[in-house]
């Protein structure tokens, strides 16, 4: 397996080698120019020693001249040297070093031009040699041996720099990485920001960490809920339904056995609007995909029936109020389960008075004339109850509280509903 390397080790990796080709392209651009600046002056030096060779080789039936200090001038290729390899493809008036062929081991530069001797054209050629030039040239190249040790002692001191650098930035990411591979499986707590030189992506980091546990500890805390709830919400219809089927082999009563069929029914009912209720808030869903639903008078009046075996008092009254109507996504089950827990809450709370039931614009009220808020219900607490009131609410981002009346006894649940 191929080993990962870390970020110290990429950042000294990188920087010898994006060092190392600087300098070696500072030496090629100076190689270059010293080239260049040889070849320049070469060609100017020609061109003024070929106008001095001609002024020797009129007249005169000569093929070849001095011109002191660097140059020979040759008439015609035939005349010159042995051991002298001109360059191919010669461009007349510029300047060529010879080819490496040539019997030579300075460089020398060549030229040829064509010129007019004596009434005819003939090819004139120039072999310049400049051994000043090559001398201050090698001295040029060995002054540069004092700027190289100069460049890498700074490359020095900049790796160290830049390795300080590293470990400032990637410290904060090691303490982090450490700090994970610490932690229990079972930690879902928040990730406390690494000390030291943190930046900017590094808390963005640690943030989308934190958000991704959160998500994972509400998943969680969904099942947890879910098996909470179930084992809690679904006791009392299985009892109801457990009651009524030994109930129906006592009697023969038509009635009776009506009775307690309409019992198991709504027993059923209850189950499976809570099962379905307690299974849809534990898995995400679209929201933008579910239409708005006018609730209808009869789910009131359903709900009504359904829970008025919660009474705690014959003195108790429960009235439906309505003033306007209910726009809302929440299913039909679980607006029951909603609209349910909480009217049982109310009704397990109160010993003498009414309990209402106000409908307004996509607005929900449970009033009741109870013990309130800060007082202890006469019958069984359905605080579990209300919490998943609360899940339906957070989830379909509906507006529950909880508040005593100003007024009166008692305390109003009011749930609002999003607006279509």
């Amino acid at each position: 397996m191929k080993q990962i390397k870390t970020a110290k080790q990429l950042t000294f990796t990188y920087f010898s080698i994006m060092a190392f080709a600087i300098i070696a392209f500072y030496f090629s651009m100076f190689a270059s120019m010293t080239e260049n600046i040889e070849k320049i002056y070469a060609e100017n030096r020609m061109q003024q020693d070929k106008e001095t060779a001609l002024s020797l080789l009129v007249g005169t039936q000569l093929t070849h001249v001095s011109v002191p200090p660097f140059s020979e001038v040759y008439v015609g290729k035939d005349n010159l040297p042995i051991g002298v390899v001109l360059a191919k493809n010669l461009v007349d008036d510029k300047a060529y070093l010879l080819d490496k062929a040539s019997d030579t081991t300075h460089e020398m530069y060549s030229m040829r031009s064509k010129i007019m001797l004596n009434g005819e054209l003939k090819d004139l050629y120039v072999i310049h040699y400049d051994n000043i030039f090559e001398i201050s040239e090698d001295e040029m190249f060995e002054t540069q041996s004092t700027p190289l040790i100069l460049s890498l002692l700074l490359l020095i001191v900049s790796l160290w720099v830049v390795m300080r650098i590293s470990d400032r930035l990637t410290k904060p990411l090691a303490q982090l990485s450490r700090s994970l591979g610490e932690r229990s499986p079972g930690n879902l707590s928040a990730i406390e920001f690494p000390e030291g030189a943190a930046t900017r992506e590094i808390r963005q980091l640690v943030d989308r960490l934190n958000s991704y546990q959160g998500k994972i500890h509400e998943l969680i805390e969904r099942e947890r809920a879910f098996n909470r709830y179930a084992s809690h919400e679904l006791r009392t219809p299985l009892m109801v339904m457990k009651g009524a089927t030994n109930l129906l082999g006592k009697s023969d009563s038509k009635v009776f056995v009506e009775r307690q069929r309409v019992r198991l029914v709504q027993a059923c009912q209850e189950m499976e609007d809570y099962i379905t209720t307690l299974l849809s808030l534990t898995r995400d869903e679209d929201l933008t995909a579910i239409h708005f639903r006018v609730v209808h008078d009869s789910e009131y009046e359903n709900i009504l029936q359904t829970h008025t075996g919660y009474l705690s008092g014959e003195s108790v009254s429960v009235e439906i109020v309505k003033n306007g109507q209910i726009n809302t996504k929440l299913p039909i089950p679980t607006f029951h389960i909603l609209v349910g827990n909480l009217l049982k809450n109310a009704l397990a709370c109160t010993e003498d008075g009414h309990v209402n039931i106000v409908i307004s614009e996509n607005e929900l009220m449970i009033v009741d004339t109870g013990c309130g808020l800060s007082g202890k219900p006469g019958g069984k607490s359905y605080g579990l109850g209300l919490m998943i009131v609360r899940d339906i609410c957070s989830k379909y981002h509906c507006l529950f509280s909880l508040e005593d009346n100003d007024d009166s006894a008692g305390c109003t649940a009011k749930v609002i509903f999003p607006s279509v």
